[in-house]
């Protein structure tokens, strides 16, 4: 499986917006995982302690999974800050996604209404700013191989766009090799060329 995620280095992106003297301020994070959500929550209330909400809507891992899906109404009337932005996040077709709204409250009230297309708008406006990248689905392998053999196995592994994520040094070479889910059964094929290597499914 693929699909979009942010690129943005490990960085937040944020967007603000004013409604009726309410400044809504929309961060947006990259967050493969209901942990790295719960994270950026967290710096949220750090970052901005005096504010008056922190709504927040998460994707954390592939879009059409509803099982990582989770929002929060952080205080605001139920159903009118994270129900909303959930709704916004979840049609951007965007996995690994965490967005926090952080809500000072200008003096007007908004009506149940009013919050709904508010926060829906913030979600909006940081996600038009949010720059994406294609994530391809990984598998991993291990190889057992002889010393000599490595550099000839190591190029073999990466003409099929493969990685070395991990070296165990013993009677044998052991690699970790990460490539794309796509590439599994060409590389294996190779593999199986060479009877001194032993190939390991990490996963499946």
């Amino acid at each position: 499986m693929t699909y979009p995620i942010p690129d943005l280095h490990d960085q937040d992106l944020e967007t603000r917006i004013t409604v009726k003297q309410s400044l809504f301020i929309a961060n947006l994070r990259h967050a493969p995982g209901r942990d790295a959500c719960n994270q950026h929550l967290h710096a949220m209330r750090a970052l901005y302690p005096d504010a008056n909400h922190h709504c927040w809507a998460v994707v954390a891992a592939a879009p059409d999974n509803s099982t990582y899906w989770g929002f929060s109404d952080a205080g605001e009337p139920s159903g009118t800050a994270g129900r909303p932005m959930l709704q916004v996040l979840s049609h951007a077709n965007i996995g690994e996604v965490s967005v926090v709204v952080i809500r000072y409250f200008g003096g007007t009230k908004l009506g149940t209404g009013g919050l709904v297309r508010a926060y829906g708008d913030a979600i909006k406006a940081v996600l038009a700013d949010c720059p994406t990248i294609v994530k391809l689905e990984q598998y991993e392998l291990g190889i057992d191989l002889p010393y000599d053999l490595s550099g000839k196995i190591e190029h073999l592994c990466q003409s099929h766009g493969g990685e070395v994520i991990d070296r165990q040094y013993g009677q044998q070479l052991q690699l970790r090799i990460k490539l794309p889910q796509a590439n599994k059964a060409a590389l294996y094929q190779a593999l199986k060329g060479w009877p001194q290597v032993d190939i390991k499914m990490v996963n499946q």
